[in-house]
Formats: C-alpha cells, structure tokens, sequence
C-alpha cells in the first residue's frame, strides 16, 4: 500500500477533464464472474461511489444482474424498478450511483450507438447533481484493462484510458 492507503486499484484516466476513475480488485472480480465468454448472456448492473474527491472517481460497489433482468447474448436490460430501489438503499448506505457497467462479447469492447444513447437518456432522466455518469463494458478478455470505461453527459462521450501511475 502506498501513500495514497490505496491498494490493488485499477485506474483509467481521461486527461482532457483531468478526471480518474478507480476500480479495487473486489469491484472487479465482482464483474469478471459475469464476463460474457463462449454462448453466456449480456450482463451487467450499477456502479456506486462514496465520494467524489480530487478529481478521482472510486467505485466501491458494483451490483451484479438480478432475476427481474432480461438477459440475451446480444441485450442486457435491467429491471427499472428493481435498480431504483437498490440506488435507494445504497444512498441510505452512504453510496452514490453513479453509472452502469455491462458486458459484450469481445476482448476490446466497443460501445454500440444504442450504449451512447441509453447511458446519454440516463443521465437526462435521472435525478442527480453529476456532471456525468460512468459507462463500463466489460470485456470477454481477463484482463479488466482492456474494457470500455467513458463518462457521459446529455452530449458527449467521453473515453478514458488504462493507466500506470
């Protein structure tokens, strides 16, 4: 562990907004059980934060799909309902949602126009105070590095990058 008390985290950067989003090795592997290989069906859930400090975003907390979700290979649609009660009881935990994560068949993920829209809809229709909302594609690959992170607001995408520090 370093000065920063943080350990095994996994950074990507986006250094246009001077913006970090950090995964720990628990929020990760919590992901990886659902990495779509060989026939598996889309999966995905919610990403959640307790803070928002220096520039540098922290997910602490992912959920995973529940039975109310519709799964196929090529969709992942959550249950409306069901999400908006776990955002509910994690706010009363202290966390903060702050954006979704999914998965696609490939190793080096690329988001689909209906990705950028949806994600876009979200963060319109949602009640928040963001400036964005954090959109995550998990790849097929083992490596976490090589999925799709990006924020986004009601206009743009923005792609961030795997990064050493």
């Amino acid at each position: 562990m370093g000065n920063s008390g943080l350990i095994d985290m996994i950074r990507f950067r986006n250094q246009k907004l001077d913006l970090e989003i950090l995964f720990s090795s628990e929020v990760i592997a919590n992901m990886q059980c659902f990495r779509q290989t060989c026939l598996k069906k889309e999966a995905g859930g919610l990403l959640f934060t307790n803070s928002f400090e220096n520039n540098t975003i922290e997910i602490k907390f992912c959920s995973t799909p529940n039975k109310h979700d519709l799964r196929s290979r090529l969709g992942f649609y959550p249950h409306k309902q069901e999400a908006q009660c776990l955002i509910n009881k994690k706010f009363n935990e202290g966390l903060y949602y702050v954006g979704d994560w999914h998965t696609h068949p490939q190793k080096i993920p690329v988001p689909s126009s209906k990705d950028k829209r949806t994600i876009k809809d979200i963060f319109v229709k949602s009640e928040h105070h963001l400036s964005y909302l954090i959109l995550i594609i998990l790849s097929s690959d083992k490596y976490f590095s090589n999925s799709y992170v990006a924020m986004a607001d009601q206009n743009n995408i923005y792609d961030f990058n795997y990064f050493i520090s």
